[in-house]
């Protein structure tokens, strides 16, 4: 489902196209052979490595070639009670007055709005463009995976404008780095027959976690977490599993936990107040905090010391921002997001991810982290990480771009460096020498359903791509 009014306008038709194709991380062979074909149909030069990151060229009469990058793949997140299925179903969108929404899931926009940017200047037939090299990654959502393998040797262009920015008024001219942390701690479990708790935490705001982390957003999985100590403390309980959030970059929206308890009457009252305690924790930020309790039946429990143990970890693991910035006012410059709890048989498995536009703060905070979870008993491992974007003032392609935002708008842009990762870190350390920016229309609520894009801003942003390009043709 897409709107009809829309299908047929520059950057919609191709956009409208990319949501018919399922396209989440990981996920992402379809879409890169829609990409293939596109070029093949235009006769357009291209290049794939094995990983499906595509590179589209496209000839023009005049300059030097300029590189524009976007991402093909999205984060599938999905309301409860959904039956979306993001590995077969397209992504239905509607138009809510100047936005285009997807009610029940993400919409993608980001950054299939920057793929679709892209697929509409390599279709047009503008004669006053630079050569283009458009490179298109994948996986970008779960540690910018595609930008760490494209061929570097595929680029030869001096200055690259990246479009998974999200605001129209703004310029980024540079963002954090980040590293994931794995925390695995095993239990003992114990057979236990009799009653039960599962506790749900739901309806909170969530958000991306570069974007929204100084938010004061809650965290499921750390309400959780505290549900499960009061019944621990207050009526005897032991836990049973827990779980939450489902992607690395998301701060998460729910999470859900069982708890042996014998006196389930008092767990379920006890939930009652609790939630009243969280909501008056998050007044005039959260909108609505759920708790959940209902009786179920159990054959087993963690020990009295292993749920304690475990408990214990996820209270005093960091969520949120570590420090802001000194030089950039109201910038986070560190900070971790408490991301995934799984459980499996007696084995509970956390993932966070730490952001820093400081190498030795990212990498402090990483230590400070994995110094909590080996207190615990625990196993640690580091992902490798990517690097930030160091914010250059100076640039070329930076003055170039605020010169075209004030011929198209008659006003100043803001530039800003962000806490979100970017593949301009990446993209900037591997090919080496590049003049970056990154751009984008506004984009809203990424990462959680009721992602939506302002129609309006995109007709304008392409006008203001196009004079920027147009103006390094001169």
């Amino acid at each position: 489902m897409f709107p009809e009014e829309l299908s047929r306008k520059p950057v919609w038709r191709f956009f409208k196209e990319l949501c018919s194709i399922p396209h989440t991380s990981g996920d992402e062979e379809r879409i890169s052979s829609y990409l293939r074909s596109f070029a093949e149909a235009r006769k357009l030069s291209f290049d794939l490595d094995t990983y499906g990151n595509v590179m589209i060229r496209k000839q023009g009469e005049h300059g030097d070639p300029v590189m524009l990058q976007a991402h093909m793949d999205m984060v599938g997140e999905k309301i409860a009670g959904s039956s979306h299925n993001f590995l077969t179903d397209p992504i239905k969108a509607v138009m809510e007055g100047d936005r285009l929404i997807a009610r029940e899931t993400t919409l993608g926009a980001d950054n299939c709005i920057g793929v679709a940017l892209m697929l509409e200047l390599l279709d047009g037939d503008d004669k006053d463009l630079p050569p283009l090299e458009c490179l298109f990654t994948v996986d970008e959502e779960r540690g910018l995976v595609g930008a760490l393998q494209f061929p570097p040797e595929w680029i030869t262009a001096g200055k690259l404008i990246n479009l998974d920015s999200e605001d129209l008024w703004l310029i980024t001219i540079g963002c954090a780095g980040g590293r994931d942390i794995r925390i695995t701690l095993p239990g003992e479990m114990v057979e236990y027959c009799g009653s039960a708790v599962k506790i749900t935490v739901d309806g909170l705001n969530g958000g991306h976690s570069g974007i929204e982390i100084g938010s004061g957003n809650a965290n499921a999985i750390q309400l959780a977490a505290r549900v499960c100590r009061q019944m621990e403390v207050l009526l005897g309980g032991r836990l049973i599993s827990i779980s939450g959030g489902t992607k690395h970059n998301a701060i998460p929206r729910n999470a859900e936990a069982y708890v042996a308890v014998e006196d389930t009457e008092s767990a379920i009252a006890l939930c009652s107040v609790i939630s009243k305690d969280f909501l008056e924790e998050y007044s005039g930020i959260e909108k609505e905090i759920i708790v959940v309790c209902e009786e179920v039946k159990t054959d087993r429990c963690l020990t009295a010391n292993s749920s304690e143990n475990m408990i214990d970890l996820l209270l005093a693991l960091p969520h949120g921002v570590q420090k802001m910035s000194g030089v950039v006012d109201g910038l986070p410059e560190t900070s971790c997001n408490l991301a995934i709890v799984e459980w499996q048989e007696n084995t509970l498995s956390v993932l966070l991810s730490v952001r820093s536009a400081i190498e030795s703060a990212k990498d402090a905070h990483c230590e400070s982290i994995a110094a909590v979870g080996r207190l615990a008993g625990a196993d640690v491992s580091m992902g490798n990480g990517y690097p930030g974007w160091a914010p250059d003032r100076s640039s070329e392609l930076l003055k170039l771009a605020q010169a075209s935002y004030r011929t198209c708008f008659e006003s100043d842009p803001e530039v800003e460096a962000i806490h979100a990762g970017l593949e301009c870190g990446i993209i900037g350390e591997r090919v080496g020498d590049l003049d970056m920016i990154s751009l984008g229309p506004d984009i809203s609520d990424v990462h959680i359903p009721g992602e939506s894009v302002s129609i309006s801003s995109v007709a304008l942003f392409l006008d203001y791509l196009r004079e920027i390009l147009k103006r390094l043709t001169l």
